[in-house]
């Protein structure tokens, strides 16, 4: 770790020959710079010039605001120290960021974007058009990030791609909470994959059952032809064969605990708050494409 806190691990990184291959990084200095940039002024600011403009606000209370105030907070620590920005924070990054940041603002307002990503399949010619145009962006910076790693040091390249899996991962666990949420999934499989077990089992305990019922018969005959009283049945048992009620049909109904149903709805912040975590590198074109964080206070 060097002065500014920055992370070598397991040989994956050498952050005081090449800073943008540490995995972490912390300077409180740079981090101030960073917040008042990119949060703590242009929340109000951006408030402010959207009531102007009537432009589409959320409502909120005074602990509304502290508490968007508390994640913003939250949320720009992990970016900071995971994102590598004690080292490629710049004006660079600053000057593209403000432009950008009201630009979203005046796009959101055009009459074919006043949509959302669930209402896809009623989406205006325009909105596919900005929609095809950002993401025929987004891959090309991508791509390109993806060249500009591949010339650092080898393993760089290796869990900066790989680091995509990380939101991926998410996404899947998202998608089967969904699942477990409207079609009772998980607990559903658990109860076939117990059922079944004991069904598998039952065969045995029935074989084990005839052979006591057998035994026990066997037993009454030899008592009787001495003369004896067969056996009282155990427990008040009339039906010996009858001890074992039918399990499977005293299966208990599985019922479905939850009370509403729920869907993927993806912001536009969670998506470029991933991606700022990639523009890492110390080049004007990575720093240009800091732009993404504006979505993160708009």
């Amino acid at each position: 770790m060097n002065s500014d806190a920055s992370g070598t691990v397991v040989g994956f990184s050498d952050p005081p020959n090449v800073p943008e291959t540490a995995l972490f990084s912390f300077n409180p200095l740079v981090f101030l710079y960073f917040m008042l940039s990119f949060f703590f002024v242009p929340y109000p600011l951006y408030r402010y010039v959207a009531h102007r403009y009537n432009w589409e606000l959320n409502n909120k209370t005074g602990a509304r605001h502290w508490s968007d105030i508390m994640f913003g907070c939250s949320y720009g620590v992990i970016l900071f120290v995971f994102g590598n920005y004690s080292h490629c924070y710049s004006w660079i990054t600053v000057v593209a960021f403000y432009p950008s940041l009201f630009g979203y603002g005046w796009i959101a307002e055009l009459p074919f974007t006043k949509t959302s990503l669930p209402n896809i399949r009623n989406w205006p010619k325009g909105m596919w058009i900005v929609f095809l145009t950002a993401v025929g962006i987004i891959l090309a910076f991508a791509a390109f990030h993806i060249y500009l790693a591949s010339t650092l040091t080898l393993p760089f390249v290796a869990y900066y791609v790989c680091g995509l899996l990380i939101p991926l991962f998410f996404m899947i666990m998202a998608v089967l909470l969904i699942k477990e949420v409207n079609n009772n999934w998980l607990r559903t499989k658990y109860h076939q994959w117990a059922l079944s077990r004991y069904q598998k089992r039952r065969p045995q305990q029935q074989q084990q059952q005839q052979q006591d019922e057998k035994t026990q018969q066997d037993n009454g005959d030899t008592n009787a032809s001495g003369g004896e009283s067969p056996a009282l049945p155990v427990h008040g048992d009339t039906n010996p064969s009858a001890s074992s009620p039918d399990l499977e049909a005293n299966q208990p109904i599985l019922s479905n605990p939850y009370t509403s149903r729920i869907s993927l709805h993806l912001h536009h912040w969670q998506i470029f708050y991933m991606l700022a975590f990639f523009t890492r590198l110390l080049q004007e074109s990575s720093w240009l494409v800091t732009w993404k964080e504006s979505a993160l206070v708009s």
